[in-house]
């Protein structure tokens, strides 16, 4: 019988080998594709990670971190002590965050970055962010929040 289907010699060995043949054919198969490598890193990455692992930080408190500084840390300082560069301007000044209580409430701290310090009744010119930062967003800053709350100085 000839062969038509384009398979060759596979078919032949399952034919005359039967599932035995099959199973040794595909253990043979196996074994003779190369390693893949793994993808090459991303430098900005492996800095943000490292530096995450120096601060002592978890991930999700690591990307609080980042949004504290694009958002916060004008007001609040780059430690969150309430000493940032617009921090002279405002009366009342912003607190101290290492210091501070409420910080380890988590409630508290989403309802005030979602919403604003006057929503809890403080000074109004903490702004909401509800509109502008994503839901995980907001988390990561209350999980970098009450890392400075935790933080040992």
């Amino acid at each position: 019988m000839k062969n038509t289907h384009g398979f060759g010699g596979f078919v032949g060995f399952v034919r005359f080998g039967g599932f035995g043949g099959f199973v040794g054919f595909v253990v043979l198969a196996a074994g003779c594709h190369r390693a893949v490598a793994p993808p090459p890193s991303d430098p900005m990455l492996d800095a943000i990670r490292a530096e995450e692992r120096t601060a002592g930080l978890s991930y999700a408190e690591g990307q609080g971190r980042q949004l504290f500084g694009q958002y916060c840390s004008t007001c609040h300082g780059d430690e969150g002590k309430g000493d940032g560069q617009n921090a002279s301007n405002l009366n009342p000044a912003p607190p101290d965050f290492t210091t501070s209580k409420t910080m380890k409430d988590a409630a508290y701290v989403r309802r005030v970055i979602a919403e604003g310090s006057a929503a809890v009744g403080r000074s109004p010119l903490s702004p909401p962010w509800g509109k502008s930062l994503r839901a995980q967003e907001i988390e990561y800053l209350v999980a970098y929040c009450h890392a400075l709350a935790s933080k040992k100085s």
